[in-house]
């Protein structure tokens, strides 16, 4: 779904729930069934902004850079469900509106008229006027509750489909971790609160060494293999509240707060020599494909300071492992 329509449908969606507040409030205020409407309009419009908030994760081969027109196709028929499912609501709350308005002004008619007349015939067609519009009021009643029931069905289904969608969006598909998108948004947050609670916050980038090698002799599904180890071997060497991320083609990042640059270090060196460590045999060959090795590059989070200094450091950490000779460990203070 364009952003283009998706802007559209946010915009109509408010218009419409506006809309419908003002016509309830004149015709209909206190009717529990039409209140009942507005709050499906309210959460399908939730919805629909949250639509918005979504970005983009799919891979090709080792490539971490998140493919939209992918996400998109998944959203899209949620969207179009959505924007089907708020039409039918709103088609059955005007025709309930407009059944009500009548009715209300065939009371008010009842109501002026029936004093003045004199025959019972006359009295019995008002009234039977009345009952008659009266019935035509509760079908379109009965009508609104069945749709707004089979609506919470409807709209239960899909906040889970755009959950799941939204999962997948923060994720990258080859190793599982959290990707680029996620990590910016963490890394601010984490910014943030270190800087109000007064903690102190570390930031480690690194890298595999000669993995584009490993790519070109041996394939990307080799390549994906040593990417999901990695991502392994990083995940079980941090603690719960760390955040990890794969932040490009064989770039990955971990957030650690509340954490000393010691602390950081030490869990680097648990990781560059868990993967140095390893043996790595090819598939049903059992063929060896040799030692796998990372750079590493570490910073502490300095007063004043935002995500892209920040990064910086940790990057210009990296760069001077890899400088010195890769499969190592290096801290700012070094650098």
């Amino acid at each position: 779904m364009g952003s283009h329509f998706r802007r559209a449908l946010q915009l109509a969606v408010l218009l419409g729930i506006i809309a419908l507040g003002a016509i309830i409030r004149n015709e209909a205020a206190g009717d529990a069934i039409v209140g009942a409407g507005v709050l499906g309009l309210m959460a399908l419009g939730a919805i629909g902004f949250g639509l918005s908030e979504f970005s983009t994760s799919a891979a090709v081969q080792n490539s971490a850079t998140p493919s939209r027109d992918d996400l998109q196709a998944t959203l899209r028929p949620a969207g179009q469900r959505l924007a089907k499912e708020l039409a039918q609501i709103v088609r059955v709350l005007e025709s309930y509106l407009r059944a009500n308005s009548g009715f209300s002004n065939s009371l008010s008619r009842a109501n002026r008229d029936l004093p003045l007349l004199e025959r019972p015939e006359q009295v019995r067609a008002v009234v039977v006027s009345l009952i008659e519009e009266n019935k035509t009021i509760q079908a379109r009643a009965d009508e609104l509750s069945r749709n707004m029931e089979e609506s919470v069905a409807q709209i239960d289904g899909l906040r889970a489909e755009l959950a799941e969608a939204n999962e997948r969006a923060l994720r990258d598909p080859v190793t599982a971790l959290r990707n680029r998108h996620f990590f910016e948004q963490k890394l601010h947050q984490a910014l943030i609160e270190a800087r109000a609670e007064l903690r102190e916050l570390c930031l480690l980038v690194c890298d595999l060494d000669f993995f584009k090698a490993i790519n070109d002799k041996f394939g990307h599904p080799v390549g994906d293999k040593v990417l999901t180890q990695f991502s392994k071997i990083m995940s079980e060497s941090v603690r719960g509240e760390d955040t990890v991320a794969r932040i490009g083609g064989d770039e990955f990042a971990i957030i650690f707060p509340n954490s000393k640059l010691d602390d950081a270090a030490r869990i680097a060196e648990q990781i560059r020599r868990q993967l140095q460590d390893k043996k790595w045999l090819l598939g049903s060959s059992g063929a060896a494909l040799g030692t796998v090795t990372a750079s590493f590059g570490i910073a502490a989070l300095r007063a004043e300071e935002w995500a892209e200094g920040f990064v910086k450091r940790a990057d210009d950490a990296l760069y001077r492992a890899k400088s010195e000779g890769r499969n190592r460990v290096v801290v700012e203070s070094q650098a």
